[in-house]
């Protein structure tokens, strides 16, 4: 069966919410309270901090699943703000906050919604990314992957400077000098090593790997 309503306002009507019926002994603030229950619900899962992406979905129903599957320790991605319907130019502007703050979570995961074309020319002039998937651990794979490069970008840029630590052991076989300077093989545990000058016990050591 099909039903038609024609009700006033209704474009401002977010799909996949409730559809209720007030009775003539119905309490409407009662009514109105229990409409707003979902939203509260999904509201509930914005991050404090102002910090993370913003998430998209088509319907209410969608969303909420989005953002259960983002919340679990597993993913823990943090969301700003969410919207449902296709990504506009607003939800572009909205996204676009983070540059400032946290320029990796200035994305938009848009699951199962379009996006218009003056939404991406936009996000192509701002540098927010959008991120589209019907399914959404295809969405978490992809917004993993642009993570993930920003890591090593990131590790790359602060290679000259930083100092990474490495665990080594020194084999006993291969100590071919004991005083200054010490010469001797070690086995890498973790991490990776370089030239570089340390000091142990009162003695520098100048560790230089080769091959």
């Amino acid at each position: 069966m099909v039903l038609l309503c024609f009700i006033q306002g209704l474009e401002h009507a977010i799909a996949g919410t409730g559809l209720y019926v007030v009775k003539p002994d119905d309490d409407l603030e009662d009514v109105k309270e229990s409409a707003m229950e979902d939203m509260r619900s999904v509201m509930s899962r914005i991050d404090r901090t102002g910090e993370g992406v913003c998430v998209q979905a088509s319907t209410l129903g969608s969303l909420e699943a989005l953002l259960e599957f983002l919340k679990t320790p597993e993913v823990s991605i943090p969301v700003s703000g969410i919207s449902i319907g296709p990504v506009h130019k607003k939800d572009v502007m909205k996204a676009s906050v983070m540059l400032e703050k946290k320029r990796e979570y200035a994305a938009i995961l848009a699951f199962d919604v379009k996006v218009t074309p003056e939404a991406r020319e936009l996000a192509d002039e701002l540098g927010v990314k959008i991120f589209i998937a019907d399914i959404i651990y295809h969405l978490f794979d992809q917004f993993k992957a642009y993570i993930d490069n920003i890591k090593e970008e990131k590790k790359k840029e602060a290679a000259d400077e930083a100092v990474f630590p490495c665990v080594f052991k020194i084999l006993p076989n291969c100590i071919f000098n004991k005083k200054d300077p010490i010469v001797l093989g070690v086995d890498i545990l973790e991490g990776i090593a370089k030239v570089l000058l340390f000091f142990i016990e009162g003695f520098f050591i100048w560790l230089q790997l080769s091959g």
